[in-house]
């Protein structure tokens, strides 16, 4: 006998609004920056032997995102499809290596000091690059310390064709991160960051690489490559297009 019940979640499932539900809900730990500064302090992991954050590398196949496998150090067929499309030298296959190369990502747990909510940093290789450098100048040092280290302030600038976040910087004033009751309380409050990386199946991207090399995938990803205003930046900071297909 059919259960109705049973049904009627499933037809709710998935007919479910786009930016609803468990999607919302997933995207709310992520602090979602807009122009301008936002403050934020950077937090350590709860365990001293973890890093403070988790890195990956995002595939954008058919508007969805997978983790590479090579930040677990194995091997990866869209990478190696990447690779012999870009080695051709042909601009049509070049495009198309250019769309669907892993771009980097790394994810940080930070309190956003507007609203005090520990959220989920995610950031492209040139604004960690900035981060990771307070480690090495003296005058900083690790500014994840909870006792004496530094809020961060990322300056989102969209003036260009990309957004731009050279104005990025660390506060000056070494400081304790908050009240022993509001560290605790973050502390608690982390996400899991290395959960995110989520590796897909090597058998699952050796098939979505043969599809590439289909002749109407090719057509088709050489016009999304061609007309893409949002995903050919490294820097890859729109967030919604990126956190799309991560939960």
């Amino acid at each position: 006998m059919v259960n109705i019940e049973e049904l009627r979640k499933k037809y709710n499932q998935i007919n479910k609004a786009p930016g609803s539900g468990d999607s919302a809900d997933f995207l709310k730990k992520f602090l979602m920056m807009e122009e301008g500064t936002t403050q934020v302090r950077v937090l350590p992991a709860k365990d001293p032997d973890e890093n403070f954050y988790a890195e990956t590398g995002i595939h954008r196949i058919n508007d969805k995102n997978h983790h590479c496998p090579r930040v677990k150090g194995d091997d990866c067929p869209i990478c190696d499809l990447s690779f012999k499309l870009w080695n051709t030298k042909d601009e049509g296959n070049m495009a198309i290596a250019r769309e669907i190369k892993a771009r980097k990502r790394f994810y940080l747990n930070a309190v956003e000091r507007e609203t005090g909510d520990v959220k989920i940093l995610s950031v492209g290789i040139k604004l960690f690059s900035k981060i990771l450098d307070c480690f090495f100048d003296e005058d900083f040092g690790d500014i994840t310390d909870l006792k004496n280290g530094n809020d961060f302030k990322i300056v989102k600038d969209k003036s260009g064709e990309w957004p731009n976040y050279d104005k990025s910087s660390p506060k000056p004033a070494k400081s304790e991160a908050g009240s022993d009751m509001e560290v605790a309380t973050w502390m608690d409050s982390l996400h899991d960051i290395q959960g995110l990386v989520k590796v897909a199946a090597y058998e699952d991207l050796k098939k979505m690489a043969m599809e590439i090399t289909g002749e109407d995938i090719v057509e088709q990803v050489r016009t999304i490559a061609s007309t893409s205003t949002e995903s050919k930046s490294d820097e890859g900071d729109d967030y919604l297009s990126h956190l799309k297909g991560l939960e």
